[in-house]
């Protein structure tokens, strides 16, 4: 996507999820693609070309989408330890890509993994009105798997 009628010039998006960001290997190689653009030049045609980059959810088995709407199935029929195993799966799967992600300096690593579990622990929380209440909303769906 690209606009032209930006003072700071064009804005390339590059939007990565699925299996492009299944795993430590398949971020890294996202990485690269961006590092490759960045290293094209900031500049496209004499102007200045601004680069965003959108990560969505891990795919690979299992993927993070299907676990974020299992667990508030589980939870709008109280199955509190599928809850709890499901979400610990999501933890657990960006837990390990992290700790792969080797140009990643430890402290940063240790941010970003608090970053997620926060997220985790959020959507622990929402999970708890879907229980109490018994009820799969579909906003409710959509607001924990727009966590992924």
């Amino acid at each position: 996507m690209k606009t032209s009628n930006n003072p700071e010039g064009e804005w390339e998006v590059h939007k990565f999820g699925g299996t492009s960001v299944a795993n430590a290997e398949c971020f890294l190689r996202a990485a690269s693609i961006v590092e490759e653009q960045i290293a094209c030049g900031s500049v496209n045609n004499g102007d200045k070309k601004q680069i965003c980059v959108v990560v969505s959810a891990m795919g690979g088995k299992p993927k993070v989408t299907d676990l974020l709407l299992d667990s508030v199935k589980a939870a709008a029929n109280r199955e509190e330890e599928k809850v709890n195993e499901l979400l610990a799966l999501v933890l657990e799967k960006h837990h390990t890509c992290i700790d792969l992600l080797d140009p990643i300096p430890e402290d940063e690593k240790s941010r970003l993994k608090t970053l997620i579990s926060g997220d985790v622990h959020n959507i622990r929380d929402i999970l708890k009105t879907v229980a109490l209440m018994k009820w799969q909303a579909t906003r409710i769906s959509e607001l924990c798997a727009g966590h992924g």
